[in-house]
């Protein structure tokens, strides 16, 4: 069975972004077929936009862009300005972000999530489709838009358009509306198996064939020449996880519900060392990979199977961001063959 094609998400804060781009450069002379940034620290954008100026083959997307503090006229407009930049390089992933930091970092009510994200992708694709369908009127519940016209030329239509859903309506509602579903950091064979049925029930809702919908998961990836470093970098990157609620459900649908409570619970007083004891090595062979270059690439094969392809992540929670760019550096190694494979072909 072929392994799988490999993307990365950038997400950092401090790290310079010409850095940011050099390492994206690095992925795409390794043979990664994407690289995406979200909107955590750092807004999407201007990451993409000087990664699709610095890069000529590499898939370039936003995963995610938070759909609560924006306008999606404003999204379809910077979506297509990308994608002429990028030569059709460029993917719009959208995903409502998590409820507490919606309403504390940008002061808006968190409130009708699917509704919100119906309107906001029938608003961008409306919006994109502008230039050859004419001027764009919608009425929504929540959006409203009079006569626009994209003011771009042609080959500006045509975005791909993702969602981020974990929740079975969101599912759905990526089968129904959108291109492509990315999965959060947390899943498995039982998870993606319920995940293709609610996209088909989407997709029928919507009278498509589910196999139009393409499929990114994100994968905690820990690598380091350390063996027992890249564990405990995915001990901190899972008591990251057990913040958000979302997750949390996930856990507890995996058999963890008890200990990730108790985990958040202790990330909450600040009692980071006793939290990442309590992840077990259970919890970080199911769902990471962790470990030396050749120990991470023999653990991706169990990822062969999945639907879908990868995309690599490592928060910077409790993390040192060049340690971060390390791992990235070494995973970039993941997408070649090892050097014994080069030389028997």
């Amino acid at each position: 069975m072929p392994e799988p094609e490999l993307s990365a998400s950038l997400i950092f804060s401090r790290t310079p972004l010409a850095e940011l781009v050099d390492l994206a450069r690095r992925l795409e002379d390794a043979g990664y077929h994407r690289v995406c940034f979200g909107e955590a620290w750092r807004e999407p954008v201007v990451p993409m936009t000087a990664t699709l100026a610095a890069t000529s083959r590499i898939g370039v997307g936003s995963a995610i862009s938070q759909i609560y503090p924006v306008n999606p006229v404003v999204v379809a407009q910077q979506a297509a300005q990308l994608q002429e930049l990028g030569a059709g390089r460029f993917t719009l992933g959208l995903g409502l972000g998590a409820g507490f930091v919606v309403e504390r970092w940008f002061g808006v009510p968190y409130e009708r999530p699917l509704r919100r994200t119906r309107e906001f992708i029938e608003v961008v694709r409306g919006v994109l489709g502008s230039p050859e369908h004419g001027p764009f009127s919608y009425e929504g519940e929540i959006f409203r838009v009079r006569k626009y016209r994209l003011p771009f030329a042609e080959q500006t239509v045509g975005v791909p358009i993702y969602l981020a859903a974990i929740g079975p309506r969101m599912q759905e509602l990526a089968g129904e509306l959108a291109d492509g579903i990315i999965v959060g950091s947390l899943h498995s064979p039982r998870f993606m198996e319920e995940t293709k049925k609610r996209i088909a029930i989407g997709a029928d809702r919507a009278d498509r064939d589910p196999n139009e919908v393409a499929l990114w998961y994100y994968l905690t990836c820990c690598v380091s020449n350390d063996s027992e470093r890249a564990r405990a970098l995915a001990r901190r990157s899972l008591v990251y996880l057990t913040q958000y609620p979302h997750y949390r459900r996930v856990y507890a649908e995996e058999g963890f519900g008890a200990l990730a409570e108790r985990i958040a619970g202790l990330a909450r007083e600040r009692a980071m060392e006793r939290a990442e004891a309590a992840i077990t090595d259970e919890m970080i062979d199911r769902f990471c990979i962790a470990g030396t270059v050749a120990e991470c690439r023999d653990q991706l094969r169990r990822y062969a199977g999945y639907p879908g392809s990868p995309v690599l992540h490592l928060v910077p929670f409790r993390i040192e961001e060049d340690e971060v760019v390390e791992s990235f550096r070494l995973a970039a190694q993941l997408a070649q063959a090892p050097a014994g494979a080069r030389a028997a072909t």
